[in-house]
């Protein structure tokens, strides 16, 4: 990846933000130099799989980390539940008529408010 200063900040802010305080422990976790750790920080290149591995250890979206795109917490937002998931491959088999019908019957139930 070329140099950006926006994705050093990112980086710095994702740092700073997780459970690493000293970059040796991240470098070492990552098995990278501490070198590497601070390029980054600064925009450095970085390989897509150090940007996953780092990404992944520091719990942040990988989008967000290298593009900036949506939030640090992006990768959270809303997961699928299994009935969710259950409910789409059931309906990716019926006709569209069916689907059409049945979103309006969803749609037409009020939502819970706890």
């Amino acid at each position: 990846m070329t140099h950006d200063l926006a994705r050093g900040r990112r980086i710095r802010e994702a740092i700073s933000r997780g459970k690493f305080r000293k970059v040796h422990a991240l470098a070492a976790e990552l098995n990278v130099s501490v070198a590497a750790v601070s390029r980054w920080q600064n925009g450095g290149h970085t390989s897509l799989e150090s940007a996953c591995a780092l990404a992944h250890l520091l719990d942040v979206s990988l989008d967000w980390l290298l593009l900036g795109r949506g939030t640090m917490d992006g990768h959270r937002d809303s997961p699928i539940s299994t009935t969710e998931l259950q409910l789409v491959l059931a309906l990716r088999d019926r006709p569209a008529a069916a689907r059409f019908n049945l979103i309006g019957l969803v749609e037409s139930i009020p939502p819970e408010h706890p």
